[in-house]
């Protein structure tokens, strides 16, 4: 009776919902329109159980039934079941829990580095990695809302990331708790656009969970509480400020991230200060708060990222300030350059793959050709997509010996293959060669362009 009284509600808070955003602003609501599809039939719902050897969790079930087959929900709205192309690995014990951390979530995600793991081994463990999960909608970008089916944690909502960041487990215990929170959101005005990261709660009570304990996890749950805020306080802003020089840095890059949000001219003091940190995570999230609400380019700290790039030892925010930088008037260049030789190679791979995307690159064309030679195949493949339209003679030499040197490597020798059509003629040799290549994708393709050679030829 109580579930059925829970369903009934949902119905007429999502007439509410339509009515409070008539103009469709929340995120994803032009796309669901909050409209729900018609719902979907028991015995469908059994066949589905049959079919993946499961129990959908009672509040699902019961919400597909009664409240519509997918349809209107959080984010880009909750997705229909499938019945009749249920997806596999439904079965397995899910391996994901609330509160995991970072260490164990490491373990699970180590095959992803291990060389010895062919993509489809690779692709295997991933699906086993969310084994136990229902995709029940989209967040955008890399993010998706999981379902778990099976497990300790069964009925509860988790959301996952793609590219394989920590899960994130929302706080309530089933899908129906999940979903009604979203309506009363909506309805009471809150920001949706990261719907169930944070509790929604008065800045008051916010501020008084935080100063109420000494749990650094409680005091960051508090200030991320306050993404839902519209606005903030004058007060609540200066508390905020006062957190930026908290002792902990996690307390520290929450401050700021909703600081830069609300309102980014007051965070921009601290966020140069974050940029200078010793710790990698602030300076990265303080790279991606200026990319996120600063002007294109940086603005008044383009400055300040172009005089810490040559020194950046962190890959991740080399990558981030990279990419603020090339959207504005610094050039970063000439910065970027004397890191092709950094011992480092992930910011040797970054650095060659974003001075590819820059005006003026082909000045340089001899360190992105010496790139061609580096130990690392990831910084090989970067530079080959930087010298794209630059058919140097002078290069030559370089693309035949990395024909050989990668020669178990198709997609690389390809690659080069790509470089090589822009040379027309002057390249011809060295296709002829490859054209009895022991690969006989290589030989094939070398033969394809021979031929087109020919016909340019004829038509000339």
């Amino acid at each position: 009776m109580k579930k059925q009284v829970q369903l009934e509600r949902i119905i007429w808070k999502l007439k509410m919902a339509a009515r409070r955003d008539a103009v469709l602003k929340e995120f994803g609501a032009n796309r669901h329109g909050y409209r729900m599809n018609e719902p979907i039939e028991a015995d469908k719902i059994e066949s589905f159980e049959k079919k993946t050897g499961i129990a959908l969790p009672a509040e699902f079930s019961e919400f597909l039934q009664t409240v519509g087959n997918g349809g209107a929900g959080p984010y880009y709205g909750i997705s229909e079941l499938d019945a009749g192309h249920p997806p596999g690995l439904l079965n397995r014990e899910c391996r994901l829990a609330p509160d995991m951390a970072q260490e164990e979530w490491g373990e699970l995600t180590a095959f992803m580095d291990d060389s010895s793991l062919n993509e489809p081994e690779k692709e295997r463990l991933r699906g086993e990695l969310y084994g136990g999960l229902l995709d029940i909608g989209t967040m955008g970008w890399t993010f998706e809302m999981m379902l778990v089916v099976t497990g300790a944690y069964r009925g509860r909502i988790v959301y996952i990331d793609r590219s394989h960041q920590i899960p994130f487990f929302t706080y309530e215990a089933n899908f129906l708790e999940w979903y009604e929170r979203w309506l009363d959101e909506i309805i009471g005005g809150y920001d949706t656009g990261w719907f169930e990261m944070e509790e929604a709660r008065d800045e008051g009570i916010l501020i008084d969970l935080y100063l109420s304990s000494l749990e650094e996890k409680v005091k960051v749950s508090a200030i991320r509480g306050m993404h839902k805020l519209l606005k903030l306080k004058q007060e609540t802003r200066a508390f905020l400020l006062e957190q930026c020089d908290d002792v902990s840095p996690a307390v520290r890059m929450a401050a700021l991230e909703i600081l830069a949000q609300k309102d980014y001219a007051e965070a921009v003091p601290r966020l140069e200060q974050a940029l200078g940190s010793p710790i990698a995570e602030e300076r990265l999230n303080a790279a991606r708060q200026i990319d996120a609400h600063g002007e294109p380019g940086g603005g008044s700290l383009a400055h300040v990222l172009s005089s810490l790039l040559p020194e950046e030892t962190d890959a991740r925010v080399l990558c981030q300030s990279a990419r603020i930088l090339e959207q504005g008037p610094v050039n970063p260049l000439h910065l970027l350059i004397p890191l092709f030789d950094c011992p480092d190679s992930d910011i040797r791979r970054e650095a060659v793959f974003h001075a590819g995307r820059l005006p003026g690159r082909q000045a340089w064309a001899e360190a992105f050709g010496a790139a061609l030679s580096d130990a690392d195949g990831k910084v090989r493949r970067a530079a080959l997509g930087a010298l794209e339209g630059i058919p140097l003679p002078e290069l030559l030499p370089r693309y035949e010996r990395l024909l050989h040197d990668a020669e178990p490597d198709t997609e690389m020798r390809r690659m080069v293959l790509r470089r090589l059509d822009e040379y027309g003629e002057r390249a011809r040799t060295l296709l002829e060669r490859l054209s009895a290549d022991e690969d006989p994708e290589i030989g094939r393709e070398a033969r394809h362009k021979i031929e087109r050679l020919k016909v340019k030829v004829n038509k000339s």
